[in-house]
C-alpha cells in the first residue's frame, strides 16, 4: 500500500514550521519542510501581524514539500491560540494587518466590557480563563475604535482559519480555535448570541464552526500551479484542530482511557495539565484541563 503524506503547517507566536507527515504501515514519521522566524511588527502606535509574510513562507514550505512528496494529499494550519482574527469581504481577503494579541488596546477594553457586564455573566457563557486579549474584549475595541472597518466586513476568520482559506477552504472557524475567543459557548457548540449582542457585534458577521478535521476544500489551482503540484494533484484543505496547543495534546500518544499520564507544553506560554473525558463533547471525546 502507497504510504499517505499529509502537510502541518505550525505557526506559533515566535517561529512557524512546516513538517511533513508520512503514513505508512501503521506508522508516522515526521520531516521538516521550513522553519521560519514569526513576530509582531509596530505600525503607527499598533502591534500587528504580518500574515502575508507568513504565508509566503508557508507556500516556501509546501513548494518544498511536494518535491519531497509529489503526492501530498492534504495540509492545514495551527496557529498561537485563536484570539487575533482577520476581517474580510467578498473581494478582499485582508482588509487591514490584523492586530497583535500583546497591542496596549487590550487591557483598557477588557477592563471596560468585564466592568459593564460583569466576570459571572461572561463566565457562564463560555467557561475559560479571563485574559485580556481574548478575542471578546479585541472585537469590543473594534466595536469601538473601527467601526468603519466593520462596514465594509462580510465577516472576520480566526488567524489558522484564514490561512486555511488562503490555501482554498471555506471560510469556517474550527472548533478547538473557537473555543479561545471567551464568545464561544461548549455545551452548545455555538457562538454565544448573549455575549455576540452584549458587545453589539452584528452576528452576519461569525463564521460558521466546524468541527476539527472537517474538509474545507482544497489547494486553488492558480497555487498548485504557481508552486509546481501535479496536474492531477487533489489536495484537500483540511481545518485540524487549529489551536496549537490542542493539537500538540491530541497527538500525545497516550492509549485510549489512559488516566496515568499529564502533558507540559512550552513554547510563549508554558501549561501543564491532562486530557479527560468531556460530558459536553460526547461520550468519546475527550477535553484539556
Amino acid at each position: 500500500m502507497n504510504p499517505s503524506v499529509y502537510l502541518a503547517c505550525d505557526l506559533g507566536a515566535e517561529s512557524g514550521r512546516c513538517i511533513l507527515g508520512t503514513l505508512a504501515e501503521g506508522r508516522l514519521t515526521l520531516e521538516e519542510c521550513h522553519r521560519f522566524a514569526n513576530g509582531p511588527v509596530r505600525i503607527a502606535g499598533t502591534l500587528r501581524w504580518d500574515l502575508v509574510r507568513l504565508f509566503s513562507e508557508m507556500t516556501t514550505g509546501l513548494r518544498q514539500a511536494l518535491t519531497v512528496a509529489p503526492g501530498l494529499r492534504s495540509l492545514s494550519v495551527d496557529t498561537w491560540g485563536g484570539v487575533d482574527y482577520v476581517w474580510h469581504n467578498a473581494r478582499q481577503p485582508m482588509l487591514a494587518l490584523p492586530y497583535c494579541y500583546r497591542d496596549d488596546r487590550n487591557e483598557p477594553a477588557s477592563e471596560a466590557l468585564i466592568a459593564r457586564l460583569g466576570r459571572e455573566r461572561i463566565f457562564g457563557e463560555t467557561g475559560i480563563q479571563f485574559m485580556p486579549f481574548n478575542t471578546l474584549y479585541q472585537l469590543s475595541a473594534d466595536l469601538e475604535t473601527n467601526r468603519d472597518l466593520l462596514g465594509l466586513a462580510d465577516g472576520f476568520l480566526l488567524t489558522a482559519d484564514f490561512f486555511n482559506g488562503l490555501f482554498g477552504g471555506a471560510p469556517v472557524a474550527e472548533q478547538s480555535l473557537a473555543s479561545t475567543t471567551q464568545i464561544y459557548r461548549p455545551e452548545r457548540h455555538e457562538w454565544s448570541a448573549t455575549l455576540v449582542g452584549d458587545i453589539g457585534l452584528p452576528a452576519k458577521l461569525l463564521p460558521k464552526i466546524v468541527p476539527a478535521g472537517e474538509r474545507i476544500g482544497r489547494l486553488r489551482p492558480e497555487l498548485a500551479r504557481e508552486i509546481g503540484a501535479r496536474d492531477d494533484a487533489e489536495i484537500a484543505v483540511v481545518a485540524t484542530c487549529s489551536h496549537d496547543t490542542g493539537a500538540a495534546v491530541a497527538a500525545v500518544p497516550a492509549a485510549d482511557g489512559a488516566d496515568d499520564w499529564a502533558y507540559l507544553g512550552s513554547g510563549t506560554w508554558s501549561l501543564l495539565g491532562l486530557e479527560l473525558p468531556s460530558p459536553l463533547l460526547g461520550d468519546n471525546a475527550r477535553a484539556l484541563n
